[in-house]
């Protein structure tokens, strides 16, 4: 089951076999579980109970896990196993501060840089971001997101910013769903991400920092509440009596 923004549960979205490679068909189902909570952070994953699970080879699933660590999802340790990545929450301090630094720069960018077309591009796409933002699909949303961040790099037209994005996005994947998964962030999200689009078609580079500076100040808060609220359910699981 994967979650909806209003905490309750949808079935998994069903593609078939037909339509995707077995690796591609393992990413989408190990991803769903991973966004899901069935595969628990710091847990080991078991290649081949995984793949008797999912009715599969371990090849597919050994290259799913690969792909997957590329979205900062899982870390596969040679000789050691494959982990649900966990994050610290000084690593999320860093990375937060690294993206409010980074990301203001990147939307400017794309009002200055952007052609007409990719402009357009984006539009709609955001356009399809506030459209799922009212569905409370919440996994549908994260993907399409990233396909969003995908068109924004390349109307920021820089290279060196696309390996930096690379590095830095991947770490936050999990935590970025987790804190969309609450009541009403798919709507402020998608609100948000709208503002910093119409910046960007206007070519207006000054507006679309100040409007990407807003919505990833207000994301650093919202994923610190998160943090916190994990926390302190850890510390009052702790306490209780065995």
């Amino acid at each position: 089951m994967t979650a909806k923004a209003d905490g309750g549960e949808r079935p998994r979205r069903q593609v078939s076999r037909e339509l995707l490679s077995a690796k591609e068909w393992c990413v989408d189902h190990i991803r769903a579980m991973i966004y899901a909570g069935e595969l628990e952070p710091a847990r080991k994953i078991l290649i081949d109970e995984l793949a008797r699970d999912l009715g599969v080879s371990r090849t597919p699933v050994r290259d799913a896990l690969w792909h997957l660590q590329r979205e900062g999802l899982v870390t596969v340790a040679p000789r050691v196993g494959v982990y649900v990545r966990e994050i610290s929450r000084r690593e999320v301090e860093d990375i937060y501060q690294l993206k409010v630094a980074i990301e203001p720069l990147m939307a400017q960018w794309a009002a200055e840089r952007g052609t007409a077309d990719d402009k357009a591009a984006y539009r709609e796409a955001i356009a399809r971001l506030v459209a799922l933002g009212g569905s409370g699909d919440v996994e549908q949303y994260v993907e399409h997101l990233q396909d969003c961040r995908r068109l924004l790099i390349r109307l920021a037209g820089s290279d060196a910013l696309t390996d930096m994005n690379d590095v830095v996005d991947g770490r936050v994947r999990l935590l970025r769903f987790r804190n969309l998964s609450q009541a009403g962030e798919l709507g402020r999200s998608a609100r948000q991400h709208e503002r910093v689009a119409e910046a960007i078609v206007h070519g207006d580079g000054a507006g679309a920092h100040d409007a990407m500076r807003d919505h990833m100040a207000d994301a650093a808060t919202r994923i610190r509440r998160l943090l916190k609220a994990r926390e302190d359910e850890q510390s009052v699981g702790e306490e209780q009596p065995a």
